[in-house]
């Protein structure tokens, strides 16, 4: 399974966050595990995105998205991502749909000469459409369980210009889970829960990525995560996510799950 908790997501396409109590004193890393993940349960929700892939010489290719997820059947989500510009990527569509005791299911459609692609097994690991977040990293994920946790501490990280005070927290997927990474380390904010920062280290034990939440916005009770930041600290490279527009708590018929389908993505393209 390329699965884990769904604190690590990259939480641009596929979860906002709904404000709890924030008071956190004497919690286990497994509580606080666990208040990371509960607090992202937004039912339904569309998104309109820009996407900016930078090389290592600061050059930028944009991309604008749109961001459907539905809320299904036994609380397991179904997101729906769509490339609106440029042209060269207009009508690339992305399916994620979770499962409860195995991998999400994953496909990519590309409009030109019409493929479907099913992302599976070693592809989950490769750049998703150029841009330095993986399919892994997308995946919508599933419960603390899929790792073992350590609380390395308390610190401060400062995340677009802003200090937080953190809990330090390493998570090892467990050895039936078959990721391409085989740690975390996520610096989740004491005051909302919500991870600020998570390092990703490759099989070799190397630090390969930083995300970073740059800018988080509170809706009410919902925490959008408005700037999203991914760097490939082996290339040099990073991407960044910027949520233009967004609708939470949708109406579930103007999400119908006909649009979650293989099916709808080939008709769409």
């Amino acid at each position: 399974m390329t699965r884990y908790p769904k604190f690590l997501l990259a939480l641009l396409f596929l979860s906002l966050a709904v404000l709890g109590p924030a008071s956190a004193a004497d919690l286990s890393v497994d509580q606080i595990i666990e208040r990371s993940a509960a607090n992202r349960t937004v039912k339904n929700s569309v998104q309109t995105m820009t996407m900016k892939i930078f090389d290592k010489r600061g050059n930028s290719r944009v991309r604008k998205i749109t961001s459907k997820i539905k809320e299904g059947e036994g609380g397991l989500s179904k997101s729906y991502v769509r490339f609106d510009e440029p042209s060269e990527v207009a009508g690339v569509q992305f399916l994620t749909i979770q499962n409860k005791d195995a991998d999400d299911d994953q496909w990519l459609y590309m409009p030109a000469g019409g493929i479907l692609n099913r992302i599976s097994g070693s592809s989950r690991g490769g750049s998703f459409m150029g841009s330095d977040f993986s399919y892994e990293d997308l995946s919508i994920g599933s419960d603390s369980g899929d790792g073992t946790h350590t609380l390395l501490g308390e610190q401060s990280v400062s995340v677009g210009g802003q200090s937080f005070d953190v809990y330090k927290v390493e998570t090892v997927p467990k050895p039936e889970v078959d990721s391409s990474y085989t740690r975390f380390i996520s610096y989740i904010s004491k005051s909302d829960f919500m991870p600020r920062q998570v390092d990703f280290f490759d099989k070799r034990g190397n630090q390969i990525k930083r995300m970073k939440l740059m800018e988080i916005k509170a809706d009410g009770k919902t925490l959008i995560p408005m700037k999203t930041s991914m760097e490939n600290l082996k290339r040099g490279t990073h991407t960044d996510v910027i949520i233009e527009d967004y609708r939470v708590n949708v109406a579930a018929d103007e999400l119908p799950d006909s649009m979650f389908t293989p099916d709808f993505l080939q008709s769409e393209g």
